[in-house]
C-alpha cells in the first residue's frame, strides 16, 4: 500500500472519531415533577419515558423524576400512572444541560372487568366464571333502617332468603343460599370476616331462642359482603361450601384526604292510651287495703273499694332518643387509620 493511500485512510480514521466524539458529547438531561391536577399532591411511582428510546423513570416520594444521558434536540415526554389519564409533552433537550418536564396528571375512570382467582389456579373475569358472585355495598345502604348484620342481606341478593325468627331478644335469623340441600346435616353457608373463618354454630340457647353471633358485628364496620353461591366454591373452601360462603370485609385504613361523616338519629316511643283498659281490683280486707293504698298511692281505700290502674300505660311509657355517630377515613400519604364515635341520650 502506497503512502499517499496510507495518508487518506489515517485521516479518514480520525475524522470517523472526532465525529463519534462529537455526536456523543450531544446529550443532555431532563427532570420535572408528576403532581395530581386536582390537588397537586405528588405522585409516587409515576413512570416517566422519552418517546422512541430506552430511557425512562420513576418519580421518588416528592414526585420527582430526572432522566441523564436524553439525546439533544427536540424530545417527546410521556408520563403515565395507574388510575391517571397519560400526558405527554414536547421538550428541546440542551446540550450539556437540563431541560424541565413537569406534569399535571388528571384522574381516569376505567371500566374494568372484576377478576377473581378460582380454584384452579388461574384467574378470570368475573362475567366467565362458573359461580355466581353478588357484592352488597354498604354505601349503598347509608340511609337504609339496618340495625344488625340480618338487615345487611335482608332482601338485598337474589337467592339469599332470610328465615325469620321466633321473635325472641337476641335471636338470629337463619340464612339459606339457594334454598335447602340437606335434611339431617346444617344448612348455614360458611362465614369468613376479613378472612378469618367464624363459628356461627350456636351454642346455648336461651327459652328455645338461639342467638345470632353475626348480629354482634357492627353494621357500620362493614365495608362489602360478598356472597358465593355456587357449589363450584368447594374447590377453594372444600365439602362444607356447598351451602355457599359469605365473606365480610370491614373498613380499613387508607392514603387519601380525610373525609368525616356524620350521622345523627332520632326516635320517639309513645303508648296510645285507648288501646288496652286500666286493671280493676279491690282489697278484701282493711290491711290489704291499706297496702295497695300506698303502693298505687290511692289514700283512703277501703276494704271492696274497687281501684283502677293502667298497669300496661306503666309498661309503656312514652320517651325519645336521640343518637349521634361520627367517622373519619383516610389521611395524609404514609399514615392508615380508621376511627369511629358514637354516642347516644334517651329520656324516658
Amino acid at each position: 500500500m502506497n503512502k499517499p493511500i496510507k495518508s487518506r485512510l489515517a485521516t479518514i480514521f480520525f475524522l470517523l472519531i472526532g465525529m463519534s466524539t462529537f455526536l456523543i458529547a450531544q446529550e443532555g438531561s431532563v427532570s420535572g415533577r408528576v403532581t395530581d391536577a386536582d390537588n397537586g399532591d405528588p405522585l409516587v411511582g409515576a413512570n416517566v419515558i422519552v418517546v422512541g428510546t430506552n430511557l425512562g423513570a420513576a418519580t421518588d416520594v416528592n414526585g420527582e423524576y430526572s432522566i441523564s444521558r436524553v439525546p439533544a434536540g427536540a424530545q417527546r415526554l410521556n408520563a403515565n400512572y395507574i388510575g391517571y389519564a397519560s400526558k405527554s409533552m414536547n421538550v428541546d433537550i440542551p446540550t450539556n444541560g437540563n431541560a424541565i418536564g413537569d406534569f399535571n396528571l388528571t384522574v381516569a375512570a376505567l371500566n374494568l372487568n372484576e377478576v377473581v382467582v378460582t380454584g384452579a389456579g388461574i384467574a378470570v373475569e368475573k362475567s366467565k366464571i362458573g359461580n355466581s358472585i353478588g357484592v352488597v355495598d354498604m354505601s349503598a345502604l347509608e340511609d337504609a333502617p339496618i340495625t344488625n348484620f340480618s338487615d345487611v342481606l335482608q332482601g338485598r341478593e337474589k337467592g339469599v332468603v332470610m328465615l325469620p325468627n321466633g321473635g325472641l331478644n337476641g335471636e338470629g335469623a337463619s340464612i339459606r343460599i339457594r334454598g335447602t340441600s340437606t335434611l339431617s346435616q346444617s344448612n348455614e353457608p360458611v362465614i369468613y370476616l376479613d378472612g378469618v373463618r367464624l363459628d356461627n354454630t350456636m351454642g346455648a340457647s336461651f327459652g328455645g331462642g338461639t342467638p345470632s353471633r353475626l348480629d354482634e358485628i357492627n353494621p357500620d364496620a362493614i365495608d362489602r359482603v360478598e356472597i358465593l353461591k355456587g357449589a363450584a366454591a368447594a374447590s377453594l373452601y372444600g365439602t362444607q361450601a356447598a351451602n355457599g360462603i359469605i365473606q365480610i370485609f370491614t373498613k380499613q385504613g387508607a392514603i387519601s384526604k380525610p373525609q368525616f361523616t356524620a350521622e345523627v338519629s332520632t326516635s320517639t316511643s309513645s303508648f296510645p292510651e285507648d288501646r288496652f283498659k286500666p286493671n280493676s281490683g279491690f282489697a278484701r280486707d282493711q290491711a290489704t287495703a291499706t297496702r295497695m293504698a300506698g303502693l298505687f298511692n290511692k289514700s283512703g281505700l277501703k276494704p271492696y273499694e274497687v281501684i283502677s290502674v293502667p298497669m300496661v300505660g306503666w309498661l309503656y311509657d312514652s320517651g325519645s332518643r336521640q343518637g349521634v355517630s361520627a367517622s373519619v377515613r383516610g389521611g395524609a400519604p404514609g399514615a392508615t387509620y380508621f376511627a369511629s364515635l358514637r354516642a347516644s341520650t334517651s329520656d324516658g
